[in-house]
């Protein structure tokens, strides 16, 4: 049985495609002979093959197989662009040989599995290879000869053709670095640590994103997909049933649908037990747990009339009791006697049963066939609590999707039937009465049904549903969603100057690899991608769950922006990161917004931060453009920004943020000349404000001899974002390598100046500040004043000085960004770094 793509039929096709039949033919260019609704770029062309030393080449290796060497196996492909006949061809570890049927043949980018046993590798992969040493109940062709045998801690893998010339070699672990056709040190398994087990691991060639083929071969370690020197393309791992061919690429598609945001705890639950409520004919389910008994009951209520429900669920147990949680196995109980199913992706070695996954953690549900929701969150009470909304909730802040377009409704179901394929895999198991793990709960059993809570305001108290053609972009784990030719990482790196990136996630690790690691050694691509981000003049902003997070663990968020803190500082990078807890009981979101070119493109899903996430658990995300969901979504993770203060205002020296524009970095003597000098102005409201003709200055008085600025018009502040004003933008750049936003002096066209304001001060006077002291003012057009700072000798009635800054150099920074007591030496710190487009919330 080949599985996959004969590229044969793509070289029959491509002239069709190049006369302008792409719409035609583009759904049979997937990389698989399992069709999807999504079109994919063209994997292959083949007069593109580039190959320095053969056309058939070893594809991968399963040396270390669960069943002894019975499930061991390898796999050829032929990287040419004509037919190869491999009848004949020997394949061996030096000592033992099995040789290839004589009647086989290999199409231009065709796989085929050689195993040793037919049953065994059906057991682990799911499918029968197509030729064994033993095919006892398989109706597939036989290897003559002796099976190699390849040794777990090291061995040769040879493939000769009919004349017995040699065509390819892997040595892999302790084998014999010096054989013939092999160079440099043996392939290793990548496992860093546990979560990503030699056992069991898949040794494969490295894939080239744009074609899905292998990379040039060139005979050493790192052509393959293991090896440690790329950061994306290796230090991956393969396990035996992944559909990493069918799904090596993103699936995108274009349509027109509707789609709808709902936010958690605020109105998500809702918007899932109405789709449940509109259910006529079908509900699948695929998710890690589902322990809600509201949506359990509307989930038996829609079985009740009619609706087949299907559920698949993570079956590896948690806590001491050995079993999965009570309330769940009270749900799938419902579930089953309504004619509906639960099942379980579960791991039993004794049985001889691996789950393909670390953990089934994606969280999708579909409706009809007709309609998909994609979400951060499990269906949990403390994420999606039933609770009255109007006094307020409590619960775990997450994101829902729910669409009807076609090409992702599609994609979804097909990504469902590969994980719930019960005929193939033998690690899914029902839920049964009397199964001690996955069957009934105890009988005394009484289901808690209380959810939610008081102390978090809802703000979002109904869902936003959009209608419009969005570019859809499906990112899913572990096949493809470590791509950075698209994907999140592909949309973080188009993020550049003037853009904007907006991470919320319930953890980013600040570094991935073993527990004792570092960033240089083992960086998180995700994280370098944001922080790259910011060194191309992004602002780039990431906040991170702290309900959840241990600060004392290498691994943790608290590191995570400590690291990316101190990055900031020393590059001078609009970058910040804080910890939050926002609706009470964590932020469990997996969100990325970015604002491009003036568009705006959200990621949401169930992908975490961390490289079991990316690497070996199942997750899906989906990606769109669309600037209704991003303004939506980054007004939520402006509310969550942690500038608040959630102590009752009632306490002593406690003060909310300030409802008005503030001063919030000023640099009044630089090592240099004090050309590059600036003011930062911060806005820590939740509205635009707009500034125009606002005066910024150090006159006191108009008849002062000091000088007053004006914005011009049109000037505007989004919330939390800043403006920066300097004397001279051209000595700012050199000392900062960025412009500002607007300068006193014209030294660069392209940065607008401020307007002299005749009516305050001296005109002959210059706005710059004295190095023993001064006044920083800002009024509105009205000349009243918004806000004052004062340092040295400077003074103005009512506000409080801060001291002379002892570092030249340094800054007095606002910390918070958004408190004001009009006492600099409660609002301000001297910080030695300065750090102009940054605002600090602590």
């Amino acid at each position: 049985m080949f599985r996959r793509v004969c590229w044969l039929l793509v070289a029959i096709l491509l002239p069709f495609v190049l006369l302008g039949g792409i719409g035609q033919v583009e759904g049979m260019m997937a990389y698989s002979q399992r069709e999807t609704a999504v079109s994919a770029p063209p994997h292959f062309a083949v007069d593109e093959v580039q190959n320095a030393s053969t056309t058939v080449l070893i594809e991968a290796v399963h040396y270390y197989g669960y069943d002894g060497a019975n499930d061991e196996a390898v796999s050829l492909i032929n990287v040419s662009n004509q037919v190869v006949n491999v009848g004949g061809w020997q394949l061996s570890d030096g000592t033992a040989t099995a040789v290839l049927p004589q009647d086989l043949s290999l199409s231009p980018g065709q796989v085929v599995w050689l195993a040793n046993s037919a049953a065994a590798f059906k057991q682990q992969f799911g499918h029968a290879p197509d030729a064994a040493k033993t095919i006892t109940g398989f109706s597939i062709p036989l290897l003559s000869g002796l099976w190699p045998g390849y040794a777990n801690d090291g061995d040769e893998v040879l493939l000769s053709d009919a004349t017995m010339q040699l065509v390819d070699t892997l040595v892999y672990k302790a084998g014999a670095i010096n054989t013939n056709g092999w160079t440099g040190t043996a392939v290793q398994p990548y496992a860093p640590h546990t979560a990503l087990p030699a056992t069991g691991q898949i040794l494969y060639r490295m894939r080239d994103q744009q074609t899905g083929l292998p990379v040039p071969d060139t005979n050493t370690a790192t052509d393959w997909a293991q090896a440690t020197g790329d950061v994306i393309n290796g230090r991956k791992v393969r396990y035996p049933g992944w559909d990493l061919d069918e799904f090596f690429f993103t699936a995108q598609v274009t349509e027109t649908a509707v789609l709808t945001i709902a936010i958690a705890p605020d109105n998500a639950y809702q918007a899932i037990v109405t789709e449940i409520n509109n259910a006529a004919q079908t509900i699948q389910v695929e998710v890690q747990t589902v322990e809600n008994h509201s949506i359990g009951d509307a989930l038996v209520q829609a079985g009740n009339r009619g609706v087949t429900v299907t559920l698949l669920l993570e079956g590896q147990v948690t806590g001491q009791t050995g079993k999965i949680s009570d309330d769940e196995r009270y749900i799938c109980q419902q579930i089953e006697a309504t004619g509906g199913a639960c099942y379980f992706m579960i791991s039993d070695s004794a049985s001889n049963i691996q789950d393909r996954y670390a953990y089934l953690h994606a969280k999708f549900m579909l409706f009809d066939g007709q309609r998909a929701l994609i979400s951060s969150e499990n269906l949990s009470p403390n994420s999606l609590p039933a609770d009255d909304k109007s006094d307020g909730t409590w619960g775990r802040r997450g994101v829902v999707l729910i669409t009807d377009a076609p090409g992702v409704v599609s994609h979804l179901q097909t990504i469902f039937a590969r994980d719930l394929d019960v005929a193939n895999h033998v690690d899914l198991v029902r839920w049964q009465t009397s199964d001690a793990t996955y069957g009934a709960p105890p009988a005394w059993f009484v289901p808690i049904t209380e959810t939610g809570g008081i102390t978090y305001t809802v703000r979002y108290p109904t869902v936003t549903a959009v209608s419009a053609e969005f570019p859809f972009e499906i990112i899913q784990s572990p096949e493809n969603s470590l791509r950075n030719q698209d994907g999140l990482l592909g949309l973080v790196n188009r993020a550049g100057e003037g853009d904007t990136v907006l991470v919320q996630q319930l953890s980013e690790r600040p570094f991935w690899g073993a527990s004792a690691s570092n960033p240089t050694a083992d960086p998180n691509p995700r994280l370098e991608a944001y922080i790259n981000a910011a060194r191309r003049g992004a602002r780039v902003r990431i906040l991170l769950d702290e309900y959840f997070d241990t600060p004392s663990d290498p691994n943790s968020n608290a590191v995570t922006c400590a690291n990316i803190t101190n990055i900031a500082a020393q590059e001078r990078l609009k970058l910040t990161c804080a910890l939050a807890n926002p609706t009470g009981l964590g932020i469990h979101n997996k969100m990325v917004l970015a604002q491009i070119d003036g568009l705006g493109y959200i990621h949401v899903g169930s992908i975490n931060g961390t490289e079991t996430a990316s690497k070996i658990n199942r997750e899906l995300a989906l990606q769109l453009q669309s600037n209704e969901a991003y303004a939506l979504l980054a007004d939520m993770f402006d509310h969550d920004w942690p500038y608040r203060i959630y102590l009752p205002s009632i306490l002593n020296n406690v003060h909310g943020p300030a409802d008005h524009i503030l001063i919030s970095e000023i640099q009044y003597n630089p090592p240099g000349l004090d050309d590059d000098e600036f003011v930062e102005l911060v806005n820590p409201t939740s509205l635009t404000i707009d500034i125009s003709g606002y005066g910024l200055g150090d006159a006191v008085n108009k008849d002062d001899f000091e000088d007053v600025r004006r914005f011009p018009a049109g000037t505007q502040l989004a919330p939390r974002e800043v403006i920066v004003v300097t004397i001279s933008a051209s000595a700012f750049f050199d000392e900062f390598n960025t412009y500002p936003d607007f300068e006193i002096l014209e030294t660069v066209t392209a940065v607008p100046n401020l307007i002299d304001d005749p009516t305050w001060g001296n005109p002959a006077a210059t706005f710059q500040l004295g190095n023993t002291g001064d006044e920083v003012l800002l009024r509105n057009k009205s000349d009243k004043l918004i806000d004052s700072v004062v340092y040295g000798t400077g003074s103005y009635p009512g506000v409080t000085s801060c001291p002379l800054v002892i570092v030249l150099g340094a800054v007095l920074e606002r910390i918070p960004y958004w408190q004001d007591t009009d006492n600099c030496s409660a609002d301000f710190r001297e910080w030695p770094y300065p750090n102009p487009g940054t605002v600090q919330s602590k």
